[in-house]
């Protein structure tokens, strides 16, 4: 049974929305990535001899991603310096 984002690319396409597709794609693809790099972590902390739940791993991802979702996040308009205009900054030539 196809999945849900491919179900959704298929409609995406057949809707003319190709644009659309194409971003679904890309999240489908590090989506993809994402769960291939945390399989080899733990494949890799095994080999080594490592309990990830023992490294602190868990807290170190999730810190990331704090500190990612932080970044996205904008600054509310009452926080951005505001410029100060003066009647000169709106006078005209005439």
């Amino acid at each position: 049974m196809p999945s849900e984002i491919a179900q959704q690319i298929v409609q995406q396409i057949f809707s003319d929305d190709k644009a659309a597709a194409l971003d679904s794609v890309n999240n489908g693809l590090g989506a993809a990535a994402f769960d291939v790099v945390q399989q080899r972590k733990l494949e890799f902390a095994k080999a080594m001899g490592f309990d990830l739940g023992d490294t602190g791993q868990d807290a170190a991802d999730e810190l990331a991603d704090k500190m990612t979702d932080d970044v996205e996040q904008e600054l509310p308009t009452d926080e951005l310096p505001q410029e100060e205009t003066t009647d000169e900054d709106n006078e005209t030539d005439s």
